[in-house]
């Protein structure tokens, strides 16, 4: 298996095995850039105010979007009612334009003025974080598409505790390696999913931090059924199996935006014990208690999640 990391590392990264035609892919960056540089060129707040008005319309704009959105929150809660859900969904995309703009200022970030944005809860939770993820310790985070991902990432490399995460490459290449050059300024190094398994570890060996989503469908044999609200979802073992084989505990991080407003908090779980052995049973245990963690992040905030992806699949 050929092993390929993306711009922070020295091999070329892997495709997408269905990526887009040159011709659309270089009108979607063309007009992407031209987005992200007239989102820059006003103030960040202005910007946020105006993409969430804009990507707000994706609501109504998308009904395959709306559909399974709306479906999620119906299997997710099932005791609120249909404008409650709506009203949610609506948010989802707003918080999706607040990130587009945010990332249109990420050049602006920089280790001194990081933490206007993003917040510790407490010098308990920094300490942590800091622990945890210290230069020649290995450790597993585990996160999702919830709040502003993105700048979690960013915020990492610049307080001093740059991560590896975990990325299945976009179908336009050209959007990929804008992303990932966003991503690499802070020093986020990217681990493409196709070949990540000896890529991890040997950064895990050598007492680096990984990034590990664990929020979408995992397809095929990647995956196996893990309760998640209840139901079970295809979920992948990976971060169980290498916590397993390392010996080290997990531990769930993500960023939580404070209302409508461009401040975060990190909000980190307590650490989840690695598995008691490598087998099925003991990997599906441990990741059973990862879904819990991350449900109870998406209960307290179920408008900052990605609910527009089949997180349930027959």
């Amino acid at each position: 298996m050929v092993v390929e990391s993306g711009p922070g590392g020295s091999r070329a990264p892997r495709r997408h095995k269905r990526a887009k035609s040159p011709t659309r892919a270089r009108i979607e960056y063309q007009g992407l850039s031209a987005l992200l540089a007239w989102l820059h060129s006003v103030p960040v707040e202005r910007a946020a105010r105006r993409m969430a008005a804009v990507v707000g319309t994706g609501y109504w704009l998308s009904p395959r979007l709306r559909r399974i959105g709306l479906d999620n929150l119906r299997l997710a809660f099932p005791e609120r009612d249909e404008e409650w859900r709506r009203q949610t969904l609506r948010e989802v995309f707003r918080n999706l334009g607040r990130m587009a703009a945010e990332v249109a200022w990420f050049d602006d970030l920089r280790p001194g003025n990081v933490r206007e944005r993003v917040h510790f809860r407490s010098d308990a939770e920094e300490h942590a974080w800091r622990e945890y993820a210290a230069a020649g310790r290995p450790g597993i985070l585990v996160s999702g598409h919830f709040g502003n991902w993105e700048l979690l990432a960013q915020a990492a490399g610049l307080i001093g505790t740059p991560i590896h995460i975990v990325h299945r490459p976009l179908r336009n290449p050209l959007l990929d390696d804008l992303l990932n050059r966003v991503r690499s300024r802070a020093g986020t190094d990217v681990i493409y999913k196709h070949a990540a398994a000896r890529e991890i570890l040997r950064l895990l060996q050598a007492g680096e931090t990984v990034a590990i989503p664990i929020d979408q469908h995992a397809t095929g044999g990647q995956g196996v059924p893990v309760p998640f609200f209840g139901r079970p979802a295809k979920t992948t073992l990976g971060p169980a199996r290498f916590a397993a084989r390392q010996k080290i505990p997990l531990l769930l991080a993500v960023l939580v935006r404070r209302g409508s407003s461009l401040q975060h908090d990190v909000r980190l779980s307590p650490l989840i014990d690695p598995p008691s052995g490598r087998d099925e049973a003991a990997l599906v245990e441990t990741m059973g208690r990862v879904n819990l963690a991350f449900e109870e992040v998406v209960r307290a905030h179920p408008e900052q999640w990605l609910w527009v992806h089949r997180r349930w699949r027959a």
